[in-house]
């Protein structure tokens, strides 16, 4: 019979070996799992700051055409998110939903920066512009903008393809952030979203101090939105804010006073607001989030489209032609980036089949293909695409020649062979 220390040491042999086997599989699980069974929805990077002294680390997202070689644009708008992760995977799915949702495109697509804190009280140092009579607490506003302005922005650039057309987010104390970068540095970016921030710091100095004050500064073409959550105190209304004293109403009373500010200044701002009066300082930040960038992007959405989703629409005038109004659309578009954006070539040989399969209309459809050559004129699909359509108008010659020019591009062996076909009997 086995002693009690004999079978105590022979349990812990046969724990430390199972455990042992359970790292293992545990390891062996991990290893063997590929990218299709994961869901991902960022990356995350790194960044050693030689202005802040420390490596900061950063949630990305890329949209999906950022990941496809061949649907990546050139350059993509980029929204630099506040505190991190904390916000990042509500903002992403909202974002995916109104940029990459078949049918919903109202927002462009995206690169998103969250930039982490490292801790609250780096938090608190970084996005606060004054010290309060703390330095070491508060203060160092101005140097966290010097990092994201002289060392984020060129990494991103760089690396993701992020253009110039950038836009900053934070909510509460990253509010302060939102302000300084705008009273401060309104260069840096395009648009500024402020959800329910800390108004009420150092003596409310961005409604009490003009260094931090928006008068006389020229912010055309700058957008402000400034989301005000419902925290007052229960019977409070508006108005009745406005004027009151009570401590538990200052996001709310201090948020209408900035709005009231600079309703009154002649700064060529383009401002809105809103008061979310069913949420509380934590829901208001995602409704914020999804009102803000439509009002920034009001001008995204080629609502001019619409009108070819009917089957039963005919232009009057050249000028309501589908080819027309995607060339319009875009360049507008274009102007407010500050960058070519082109649309996707698949998505412009679907319209153009359209046009001749579904709208019946087969000189939009010549137009909507040729649109297609002149924004990929090096696409050898986009060559063959338009050859197809002359083939299956029983256009021969000119279809020979666009099967000629995507050979030169491409030699493709389908279309070698279709052409050889229509050769053979010409």
């Amino acid at each position: 019979m086995l002693s009690f220390k004999k079978i105590l040491l022979l349990t812990i042999v046969i724990s430390i070996v199972s455990c042992q086997n359970a790292e293992k599989t545990s390891e062996v699980e991990h290893n063997s799992s590929n990218q299709d069974d994961v869901i991902q929805i960022g990356i995350i990077d790194r960044i050693e700051s030689n202005v802040l002294g420390q490596e900061r680390t950063l949630a990305i997202y890329l949209p999906e055409s950022a990941r496809d070689p061949k649907r990546k644009k050139q350059q993509y708008p980029v929204v630099y998110l506040l505190d991190g992760r904390y916000p990042f995977v509500p903002f992403v799915g909202m974002l995916k939903q109104y940029s990459e949702m078949n049918g919903t495109e109202i927002l462009p697509e995206m690169i998103v920066v969250a930039i982490d804190n490292i801790d609250n009280n780096s938090r608190m140092m970084d996005f606060s512009p004054t010290t309060d009579g703390r330095p070491e607490k508060f203060g160092g506003g101005d140097k966290f903008l010097q990092f994201i302005k002289t060392e984020l922005f060129p990494y991103i650039e760089k690396k993701y393809a992020g253009s110039q057309h950038r836009t900053l987010i934070g909510h509460s104390f990253a509010g302060l952030a939102v302000m300084n970068a705008l009273t401060t540095q309104p260069e840096m970016f395009d648009n500024y979203l402020m959800i329910d921030g800390s108004l009420h710091f150092d003596n409310e100095i961005f409604l009490k101090n003009s260094k931090y004050s928006l008068k006389q500064k020229d912010l055309k073409n700058k957008n402000l939105y400034i989301a005000i959550a419902n925290t007052a105190t229960y019977g409070s209304t508006l108005e009745s804010i406005k004027t009151d004293t009570i401590s538990a109403n200052k996001y709310v009373r201090h948020s209408l006073e900035l709005v009231r500010q600079i309703e009154q200044m002649d700064t060529d701002l383009n401002m809105k607001w809103k008061y979310y009066d069913k949420d509380t300082h934590g829901s208001t930040a995602y409704l914020a989030t999804m009102d803000a960038l439509r009002f920034f992007y009001s001008w995204y959405e080629f609502k001019e489209e619409h009108k070819y989703r009917s089957k039963y629409y005919f232009p009057k005038s050249e000028d309501d032609h589908f080819a027309t109004l995607t060339k319009n659309h875009f360049k507008k578009v274009s102007s407010q980036l500050g960058y070519e954006l082109k649309p996707e070539q698949n998505w412009l040989s679907e319209y153009a089949y359209s046009m001749l399969s579904f709208h019946k209309q087969p000189e939009q459809a010549i137009e909507t293909y040729k649109l297609a050559i002149e924004y990929y004129p090096n696409s050898a699909n986009a060559h063959n695409n338009l050859a197809d359509f002359y083939l299956s108008q029983q256009d021969t010659i000119p279809a020979i020649n666009y099967y000629t020019k995507a050979l030169e591009l491409d030699n493709d062996s389908k279309v070698l062979e279709k052409l050889r076909s229509l050769e053979a009997t010409n």
